[in-house]
């Protein structure tokens, strides 16, 4: 099986904060380059009433959704007017990671870009929801900090660690490259002090290197051991003063489910600078292919 990435629309959820106004210059940076449409979408979240008073919530609900329509759609004819970039808009009412994973999916998102403030913010797009959506999205996710005001990406970095999942970031990240003219920075995870575990993994990195060479990419490789991984991965980004962090969702089970691995969690939580999410999929990463 054959897996291409390519992004035509792009999922913004926007609730009119300073975080989600600049995920919003995000995607507007990336549509004008790649010709992309974006969907914005409002969420008005649903709280539970008495049932005498829930006929009046219903109104009140109908109210604010109007309202949300008519701000959307002023930014959206702005938005085109300056950018000549398509965005259509939609207002759902619900719990907020539901609504934006139930939209991308209807919409057929290829990327979502969010904001989000951490584990200790205060807007609605959050820990929780971002790690919800990040978890149930069916495409890519790009998390945005309020620090990540930058636009465009010059220098990706990419964690590889010895698992076969890990390498399907390979292909996105080589399209990104592509498209924003960037250097491609391997964080090379090594697991283990043997010497012929490492004597193959760095066997594997070198294809990998090679693989970003192959596609016209500019790719340096980083090998680290020890200690936290995420705090490596971020330190690489940082050394490097990288604009970028790509990395799998690597979901573990969980007595309720599928929840996202600690790993994945820090490393949104702690990123200075956007961070995309991939999850998992269950084909052979040898067999993945870029197209352009």
């Amino acid at each position: 099986m054959q897996k291409t990435f390519s992004i035509k629309k792009i999922l913004i959820p926007f609730d009119f904060s300073d975080t989600a106004a600049l995920s919003l210059e995000h995607a507007v940076f990336m549509a004008k380059l790649i010709k992309a449409e974006i969907v914005l979408l409002h969420i008005v979240e649903t709280t539970t009433f008495p049932s005498s008073i829930s006929h009046a919530f219903s109104g009140f609900e109908k109210k604010v959704e109007e309202a949300s329509n008519e701000k959307l759609k002023e930014l959206a004819d702005k938005i085109h007017l300056e950018n000549g970039v398509v965005v259509s808009i939609i207002t759902e009412v619900g719990k907020i990671y539901k609504r934006i994973v139930h939209t991308a999916k209807q919409c057929h998102a290829d990327l979502i870009i969010m904001g989000t403030h951490g584990s200790s913010g205060s807007s609605y797009i959050i820990g929780s929801n971002t790690t919800r959506v990040v978890q149930e999205s069916p495409c890519p996710v790009i998390s945005v900090q309020e620090h990540a005001k930058k636009l465009g990406f010059t220098k990706i970095v990419i964690p590889i660690d010895d698992t076969p999942e890990s390498r399907q970031k390979v292909p996105f990240a080589v399209e990104l490259g592509l498209m924003y003219g960037a250097s491609i920075h391997i964080a090379a995870i090594m697991q283990s002090n043997n010497e012929d575990y490492q004597r193959k993994f760095r066997i594997k990195i070198e294809q990998v290197v090679d693989f970003m060479i192959e596609h016209g990419l500019t790719c340096e490789s980083h090998f680290l051991s020890g200690g936290d991984r995420s705090k490596m991965t971020l330190k690489v980004s940082t050394d490097i003063d990288a604009d970028l962090v790509m990395i799998m969702t690597e979901q573990e089970p969980s007595l309720a489910g599928l929840i996202m691995g600690t790993y994945a969690s820090k490393v949104i939580n702690n990123s200075k600078i956007p961070v995309m999410t991939i999850r998992p999929a269950e084909i052979d990463p040898d067999r993945i292919t870029v197209s352009f």
